[in-house]
């Protein structure tokens, strides 16, 4: 048996419930607090997510250690330690998107007021012949 407990099971429900609120306050933030503040603290909270998941990497291999002078399987820390760093790359490289783009998107404010007649028309695609 491992020697940690319920960390593992705390640490993973954790990460899961800062990718909900990460997706929902990013979903709000984008579309309805488009503020340079907003956007600002959005890309602050992304950066914080994505080296969550790369300590997160980093203590699961460290683990890997542990659990085979255990005679334990390791295949569940590979697994979880490499869907980790592939999430922690992501989320960096979004906010460094983010980050490149941070003016375009505040110039380009979505509104979605009650109020609104306008409809979102999409950018018509040119065809070339």
């Amino acid at each position: 048996m491992s020697s940690r407990g319920g960390t593992e099971a705390f640490v993973s429900l954790w990460s899961s419930i800062v990718l909900l609120l990460l997706c929902v306050g990013g979903t709000v933030i984008m579309r309805k607090f488009q503020s340079s503040v907003a956007v600002g603290f959005f890309m602050g909270s992304v950066v914080a997510a994505s080296q969550m998941f790369l300590l997160i990497f980093l203590i699961l291999f460290g683990y890997i250690e542990d659990r085979l002078e255990n005679d334990l399987s390791v295949d569940g820390e590979r697994l979880n330690g490499f869907v980790c760093l592939v999430q922690a790359i992501l989320l960096g490289s979004f906010a460094a998107i983010l980050a490149a783009h941070r003016s375009e998107i505040l110039d380009q404010k979505i509104s979605v007021e009650d109020g609104d007649d306008v409809a979102y028309e999409a950018p018509k695609r040119t065809t070339v012949v």
